[in-house]
Parts: structure tokens; C-alpha cells; sequence
């Protein structure tokens, strides 16, 4: 927040979200594919748009730009909101392999 208690939200694309949803789901969820329900694009979490800031995210469907889910941490919890996403699905067999991604994934700087 800067000095007049306004959160600087950052848009880039959802591989920033990967540390937010390691937390959520235990796994690196950035290469799950999500569904859509508003446009039933499909497509991995990766390509989604995140908004991140100092208390959450919030991943936006790439094709329509509705909330596919929030992610909040506030007051010592955390609330997971399903917005659009209808559909997540990921391969078990990667849950184990070391090459997934690093537990503390870095956000990204690529903007979209």
C-alpha cells in the first residue's frame, strides 16, 4: 500500500500466481488446465491473468476476463473464492516429480 492506503496491484500472467495456489493446493497447480465457465475456454493456469498484491490474487480468464478464482489473506486466515472456474485438472503422476516447479515460485515480470 502506498502512503494513502492504496494496494499496488500488479497484472501479469499466471505463473506469478504459482506460490499462492502451492499454498492453496500443496502442488504447483500453474500447469493444471482451468475451465471456464462464462466462455468455456480451456486452457493451463499459466495463461490465466493474475492480480496480485500484498494480501492475495485473483486469476482472470484470458479469453473474457471474468474472475476464475480470489485468493485472500487477511487477519491470520485465508478465504478461497470460485468465481468462473468450472473445471481443474491436473496429471497425478507430476505431484511427485521433482521437475514440476520450485516450492517458492518467483512471480513473473512478463506483463499482459
Amino acid at each position: 500500500m502506498d502512503g494513502k492506503g492504496i494496494a499496488h496491484v500488479r497484472r501479469v500472467d499466471g505463473n506469478a500466481a504459482g506460490g499462492y495456489l502451492l499454498e492453496i493446493f500443496g502442488r504447483d497447480m500453474t500447469g493444471a488446465r482451468a475451465r471456464c465457465a462464462h466462455c468455456l475456454r480451456a486452457a493451463v493456469v499459466a495463461d490465466a491473468v493474475a492480480e496480485l498484491d500484498g494480501t492475495g490474487m485473483i486469476l482472470l480468464c484470458r479469453g473474457c476476463g471474468r474472475t476464475l478464482l480470489t485468493y485472500l489473506r487477511t487477519g491470520g486466515s485465508a478465504t478461497l473464492t470460485i468465481g468462473a472456474l468450472t473445471h481443474l485438472e491436473w496429471d497425478e503422476d507430476r505431484a511427485m516429480d521433482s521437475e514440476v516447479g520450485p516450492a517458492g515460485i518467483e512471480p513473473t515480470t512478463s506483463t499482459v
